[in-house]
C-alpha cells in the first residue's frame, strides 16, 4: 500500500499574526494623498493583507523543493531521453542538504476610486532536508521521500521582515509523496537542445 503524503502550504511558515503588517501598510498606501486623507480601518486592511497572503501561499512546500532539486546538476542527464529512454524510472538519492528558496508574492489593492497600490512582498523559505530519494520518468520528478525535515519561513516588505523568523516543527514524511503527471520537469541543463 502506497501512502501519498498530503500537502504542506508554505502558509504554516507564516506566524499567526503580523502585528506590524497594519503600520506598513499605511506607511506605503498613504504615499497617495487621497488615500492619506481618508479615515481606514488599518487593523481590518492589514489583517485582510495578511489573509490574503496566507491565500497566495498556499502552495505546496514539496513542489517548491522539488523545483530546487530539479535544478541539480545530478539529475541533468535524467532530461536527456538519448540517455534514459521514455518510460524508463528511475530512483536518485541525494543526501543531506539545505535548500533556500526566495517567492515574491504581490498584493493589489484598491481603496475608492485610488489607483491601485502593489505592495511586493519577499517570503524566505529555508529548509533542512536529512536526506531524498527522487522517483523520475521522462525528464520529470514525479515524486519521492524524505528522511528528516524542517522548515522556516521569513515574510519581508521592502527589506524589512515583518517577524522573526518562525520555525516550523521538524517534519517527518511518512511514505511517499507525489505530483500530478507530468511531474516536475528536470530542465536540459548543459546539453544540447
Amino acid at each position: 500500500m502506497r501512502f501519498m503524503a498530503d500537502k504542506v502550504p508554505l502558509s504554516v511558515l507564516l506566524p499567526d499574526r503580523l502585528d506590524s503588517m497594519a503600520e506598513r501598510v499605511k506607511s506605503k498606501m498613504c504615499e497617495d494623498e487621497q488615500v492619506g486623507g481618508m479615515k481606514l480601518a488599518w487593523g481590518f486592511v492589514g489583517t485582510e493583507i495578511f489573509n490574503a497572503l496566507k491565500s497566495v501561499l498556499d502552495c505546496d512546500l514539496l513542489e517548491i523543493l522539488a523545483k530546487g532539486w530539479a535544478q541539480a546538476s545530478v539529475l541533468a542527464d535524467f532530461a536527456d531521453s538519448g540517455r534514459h529512454p521514455p518510460g524508463e524510472r528511475s530512483v536518485v538519492e541525494l543526501g543531506a542538504h539545505d535548500v533556500s528558496r526566495e517567492l515574491h508574492p504581490v498584493i493589489a489593492i484598491t481603496v475608492g476610486s485610488c489607483p491601485c497600490v502593489e505592495l511586493k512582498f519577499t517570503f524566505t523559505v529555508t529548509a533542512n532536508i536529512g536526506g531524498v530519494r527522487l522517483s523520475i520518468l521522462d525528464g520529470h520528478i514525479i515524486g519521492g521521500d524524505l528522511g528528516e525535515a524542517w522548515a522556516a519561513g521569513q515574510l519581508s516588505y521592502e527589506g524589512m521582515p515583518l517577524h522573526s523568523a518562525a520555525n516550523s516543527k521538524k517534519i517527518g514524511l511518512p511514505g511517499e509523496f507525489g505530483f500530478t503527471s507530468p511531474g516536475i520537469a528536470i530542465p536540459r541543463i548543459g546539453l544540447a537542445a
